[in-house]
């Protein structure tokens, strides 16, 4: 049979006997290869479709994948066109999601206008395109035929610089729902007739925009970051459920035309210039379901107090970001009895005593993030556990971006997670004095953890380790160990768990420290999620 036809029969084998079949042959061994490698997104880089020999495979190649991503990195100019094009006419038509754009951040690629029209006409079924650190220049020409683009659906335009906005405005009228969208430092009207075009626009990211106008669009979603008049901007979306106002410093007036959005279910915002009289309106938000307070503050403004005394909210996430200044135990008891709902928890504080008393007066949560960004890492008290402390809903357990040299510390979050018996997911960051006897203890009092990220300052991972992780490979989905000071080769560690865990990436520091990341398929890497900070 030709090769096409054992690769359509190979793509209907399951996972588990992929690997029996591939050792028939050497044909039908590099036909599961590809079938293995179909099931990933393709990223490519602009050297690798350069080189003629990677190129040609790929080209030649008789992959169905539907993700495709090019970087432009270390390329300040694209001058072969032709071979990317070579690839994006060989499998544009099946592409729903594309990328391209430039990893180094300290630097941009440039192309002409009339190459990435070429590139976009590639793409008829694309729903999701991301254009980011690239810039554009030219212009092709007077022609205003539209781009090849009905299916698309989500556009992110992320710092790109175009010499004209010509490319834009060729986007198929009303095609885009989501758009996120920052600019550099250009004249923003320019754009204006591009978001005129997309009337059906529902969720808009927006950042450093003083002049682009969208009172035409009914929003759902709004997050923006602007010196625009956004009382005025608040009133023109009465539809809003979502709203981030991002880094932007809100006062009275903008917080009043929030709390008149009566179908707002999650509001994210920057406190410090509101007065706490005028905060007290947020009591009237009866479909709220997610707040996030920002404060950049040293004293106490009142608003968690007025917050805890707010008893008709119906929240069921709270994110607080309180770098400055520790919280009260006495608040978030108070907190804790009306907020009976509150389900998921993120914190920044300085204060990590303070997750023992969310784990012992919020007994319903389901999550609860800790983050230690921008406080130097270091907590400038103990985790104290009480004796007769349990929580049996808890399924995520997250501490981050801590440093721990106290390994009293390290015990106590050991403890701390031993009482919560359903946790499904456990992320700690910078463990002292960790053994192996503490991960069997780990697996031994979590029976449904399936994700599991630990950063050490030092493990050895040895034999023993191995066993345990090979024990409950059926119920993990993902475990990452970061700060590992003795570890297998990557061949071993491929032959131990290629068959369990088809994802293996091993990162080697120059320090010599090494980091093992181990999923199976379509498993995210959920560990990248918790940023509190990251607000644009």
């Amino acid at each position: 049979l030709p090769d096409e036809i054992f690769f359509h029969i190979f793509q209907y084998v399951n996972i588990s006997s992929r690997k029996t079949v591939s050792l028939v042959c050497r044909k039908f061994y590099e036909l599961i290869c590809i079938v293995e490698r179909d099931c990933h997104p393709l990223d490519l880089s602009y050297q690798q479709i350069c080189d003629g020999d990677i190129h040609d495979s790929i080209v030649n190649s008789f992959r169905e994948f539907e993700d495709l991503t090019i970087n432009l990195k270390h390329c300040r100019v694209v001058i072969n066109i032709e071979n990317i094009l070579d690839v994006m006419v060989k499998f544009g038509g099946r592409i729903k999601r594309f990328k391209l754009w430039c990893s180094i951040q300290s630097e941009s690629s440039e192309l002409l206008e009339w190459q990435l029209i070429k590139i976009l006409n590639c793409l008829p079924n694309v729903e999701d395109l991301t254009l980011r650190n690239i810039c554009v220049g030219g212009r092709s020409s007077d022609d205003d035929s539209e781009l090849n683009m009905h299916k698309l659906r989500n556009l992110m335009i992320d710092y790109c610089m175009f010499d004209s906005p010509n490319i834009l405005n060729k986007i198929p009228k009303d095609t885009v729902r989501d758009l996120i969208f920052t600019f550099e430092p250009v004249d923003e009207t320019s754009y204006q007739q591009f978001f005129n075009k997309q009337t059906k626009i529902r969720k808009l990211e927006i950042f450093e925009n003083d002049q682009i106008n969208f009172s035409h669009l009914e929003l759902e979603h709004l997050k923006i970051s602007s010196n625009i008049n956004l009382p005025v901007v608040l009133r023109q979306q009465p539809k809003l459920r979502y709203l981030d106002f991002a880094i932007t410093w809100i006062d009275n007036e903008i917080f009043t035309a929030m709390c008149e959005l009566k179908d707002l279910e999650v509001a994210k915002m920057l406190i410090d210039q509101v007065s706490c009289h005028v905060f007290k309106s947020l009591k009237g938000m009866f479909k709220l379901k997610e707040l996030r307070l920002d404060s950049h503050c040293s004293y106490d403004g009142g608003y968690l107090l007025e917050l805890s005394m707010m008893q008709f909210l119906q929240i069921e996430k709270f994110t607080l970001l309180f770098s400055e200044r520790k919280i009260s135990q006495e608040i978030l008891i108070q907190l804790s009895q009306n907020f009976r709902k509150l389900k998921h928890i993120e914190f920044l504080n300085r204060s990590i005593s303070i997750i023992n008393t969310l784990l012992e007066y919020f007994p319903n949560l389901e999550s609860i993030l800790f983050d230690f960004f921008s406080i130097f890492g270091a907590p400038e008290d103990i985790l104290i556990v009480s004796e007769d402390l349990r929580h049996e809903n808890l399924k995520q357990f997250v501490v981050i971006n801590i440093n721990m040299n106290e390994v009293e510390n390290t015990r106590s979050l050991l403890k701390l997670i031993s009482v919560c018996p359903n946790l499904e997911r456990i992320m700690l960051s910078k463990l002292t004095g960790i053994f192996h006897e503490d991960l069997q203890q780990i697996f031994d009092d979590h029976p449904k953890l399936t994700h599991l990220s630990l950063e050490f300052d030092s493990f050895s991972l040895q034999y023993q380790t191995i066993q345990l992780i090979q024990s409950a490979v059926s119920r993990l989905k993902h475990i990452r160990f970061d700060g590992l000071s003795n570890f297998p080769s990557y061949s071993i560690l491929k032959i131990l768990f290629e068959d369990e865990f088809p994802n293996i990436t091993f990162y080697k520091y120059s320090t010599g420290d090494g980091q093992l990341i181990m999923k199976k398929r379509n498993v995210s890497d959920w560990y990248l999620d918790f940023k509190l900070m990251d607000h644009f």
